[in-house]
């Protein structure tokens, strides 16, 4: 008798404990769902600002709630933000016809940001790296994903969308979008390093 009470008992408190941790994992999901529509709006507005340089070049400011994104939530959760943020955008102000390629490539951005910038991946105390080196291993993934970003996205695959979408030469393309991306380069990788250095320092301030 004592032992079938003290099987209900360890059912019970299994029973318990899968519940809690149901519920603590229902609260995470409902908070990164939050979390991640807030960027999905942030960069929507975002893709609407555009800071010209030149007669040639422009600073935009939508890869900034990617790489939020990517550094909270990882590549999988980036890689969507990236595709709605395209998505919604055309949804809001369409700009000529839609075009899934674009979103994509939106997507791929967030992805790339995930990959070299996950916080839960990266920030690890017993690690001793350049790359896990606080901020400086910080600026360094963030250079390297936005190389990575750049050659690949921007200047090859963008470029192959827009040669298909208008009918351009992919060659003109590709050499006309070099001078823009060289100098938004060292500028986009400074605005995110500066919005990640303050989230990073208030998420560990807050030991989140």
């Amino acid at each position: 008798m004592d032992q079938r009470i003290l099987v209900l008992i360890q059912v019970l408190d299994k029973k318990d404990t899968e519940e809690g941790d149901y519920l603590k994992n229902s609260v995470i999901s409902i908070r990164i769902l939050t979390l991640s529509a807030m960027l999905v709006a942030i960069g929507v507005v975002l893709s609407f600002l555009r800071i010209p340089l030149s007669t040639i070049t422009e600073v935009t400011l939508t890869g900034l709630p990617i790489a939020v994104g990517g550094y909270l939530f990882g590549p999988a959760i980036g890689f969507m933000i990236g595709a709605l943020i395209d998505v919604c955008g055309f949804l809001v102000k369409p700009a000529g016809p839609f075009f899934p390629g674009f979103t994509l490539s939106t997507g791929l951005i967030g992805l790339i940001y995930g990959i070299f910038l996950y916080r839960k991946w990266w920030e690890k105390p017993e690690d001793g790296s350049l790359l896990h080196d606080g901020n400086k291993g910080l600026i360094i993934r963030i250079a390297l994903a936005h190389l990575v970003k750049t050659v690949s996205i921007s200047l090859f695959l963008n470029c192959f969308w827009l040669s298909v979408f208008y009918g351009m030469p992919f060659k003109a393309v590709f050499l006309g979008s070099i001078p823009k991306e060289a100098i938004n380069f060292p500028i986009e990788v400074f605005l995110i390093y500066s919005i990640l250095r303050i989230l990073r320092s208030y998420l560990k301030n807050h030991d989140v």
